[in-house]
């Protein structure tokens, strides 16, 4: 009944609201605010929703350092229906894990409007690189969006006996709707699941452009002064303990956005939030890769089981993602005979250009005042994509996936093939 109600739902909310409607105009705001934030009513609570986690061993479970030893097994969960219907495979945004907040949402989106649901953690993500990243060094398209292909089969083959699958869907955000496109293009060849459809919620198009400009978000808003990263951080945890009373804090992209969502701050440090948020994501991946392929950047040998990792942090000191291509994925793979310029085509989407111009299975919605492309990446969008994109005029990056008129868009489009431009 509640799947029903959703469904009635949307399709009177297109009637009776619009794009218009969205609320926030500042691109700050909206990615901070709207990027976590289900901006729309009738869908099921989580605890209405049964998840099922699953591990699958992997050959590379047995390279896991010894420090990692928690992250043993790749991970990912599976929400199905009760009877026969089309599967989607999710795949998260940079850094995020099939659990985080944002998956959560989608996984009660699709599953009110009849889906199964797997969830596919990102590349970046800790237990994807640790137990399914054929390199330990992610950043390229082709690899990674290979490795995801991958660990989507061993998923489906683990609880295919459990679930009844009428049509396959892959849908992403971010870097995973980047990743999104080659899992199609890559199945289209393969041929493992032949998608019906793919949708691509701002997908990045050039990933060290990006990259870059979320790193210069934090360092222009604290002088170039990595030391005032940490005051930013320590005022971070003090607010964090004043409103949960916790004394061991997680810094996540997720804790950052939750804090300051009803905190009246300027562009300045908002701008320095988002770029931290992030930053913490180039830390692990920075710290990560460094370990598992004995690079010794950052650590200088072994690492002890229990040993603390504070001296490692210190090390690495804010390190973000221009560090991570410099110290350990340019050099990585120049000992592969992969050279700088090679290595930055395949971080890009015209690399699939072709396919991207030509296939009917894949459309896009992003935003024109988008925190992680420019005025080119966006008309690239629209020339390779024409007739299959939606460029909403606001919504930052990624501060509109949530809201009523834009999921209807998405679940429109899935279903029946056709976007809806109500702008």
């Amino acid at each position: 009944m509640k799947k029903i109600s959703l469904i009635i739902f949307l399709g009177i909310q297109i009637l009776t609201f619009s794009y218009k409607d969205y609320p926030y105009m500042d691109p700050l705001v909206a990615t901070i605010v709207g990027s976590s934030t289900l901006m729309m009513q009738g869908v099921s609570p989580l605890e209405d929703i049964k998840i099922s986690e699953y591990k699958i061993s992997t050959d590379m479970e047995k390279k896991i350092p010894e420090n990692f030893w928690y992250q043993k097994g790749y991970k990912f969960s599976l929400v199905k229906q009760k009877s026969r219907a089309p599967l989607i495979f999710i795949i998260a945004g940079t850094g995020a894990s099939y659990d985080s907040i944002r998956m959560s949402y989608f996984q009660r989106i699709f599953y009110d409007a009849g889906y199964n649901v797997i969830s596919i953690s990102s590349p970046m993500q800790m237990n994807f690189l640790l137990n399914a990243s054929s390199s330990r060094m992610p950043g390229r398209l082709m690899s990674d969006s290979e490795d995801i292909y991958n660990m989507m089969q061993k998923a489906y083959e683990k609880v295919k006996g459990n679930i009844e699958v009428s049509d396959f869907y892959v849908m992403g955000y971010s870097l995973g709707a980047a990743q999104t496109a080659y899992v199609s293009y890559i199945d289209e060849k393969e041929k493992v699941f032949n998608f019906k459809r793919g949708f691509m919620i701002n997908p990045v198009v050039d990933m060290y452009k990006s990259a870059t400009k979320l790193d210069n978000m934090l360092n222009e808003n604290i002088d170039n002064n990595k030391k005032n990263i940490g005051v930013l951080v320590e005022e971070i945890f003090t607010e964090i303990s004043k409103k949960t009373n916790e004394k061991n804090i997680q810094l996540s992209e997720a804790a950052i956005y939750s804090l300051f969502k009803e905190k009246v701050i300027s562009n300045e440090k908002m701008a320095a939030l988002i770029g931290l948020a992030f930053r913490v994501i180039a830390i692990d991946l920075n710290f990560i890769t460094d370990v598992a392929n004995n690079r010794h950047v950052y650590e200088k040998g072994p690492i002890g089981k229990f040993e603390p990792l504070f001296k490692y942090f210190q090390r690495i000191d804010f390190a973000g993602f221009d560090d991570y291509l410099v110290r350990l994925a340019e050099p990585y793979y120049k000992e592969k005979g992969i050279d700088k310029a090679t290595l930055l085509e395949s971080v890009r989407l015209n690399e699939i250009e072709n396919y991207l111009k030509t296939t009917s299975k894949l459309s896009v919605v992003t935003n024109r005042d988008e925190l992680i492309l420019d005025k080119k990446d966006l008309k690239y969008l629209e020339e390779v994509f024409k007739g299959r994109i939606i460029v909403y005029p606001t919504g930052g990056h990624c501060g509109n996936m949530f809201f009523g008129p834009n999921v209807n868009n998405m679940l429109n489009y899935l279903k029946n093939g056709v976007l809806i431009n109500e702008q």
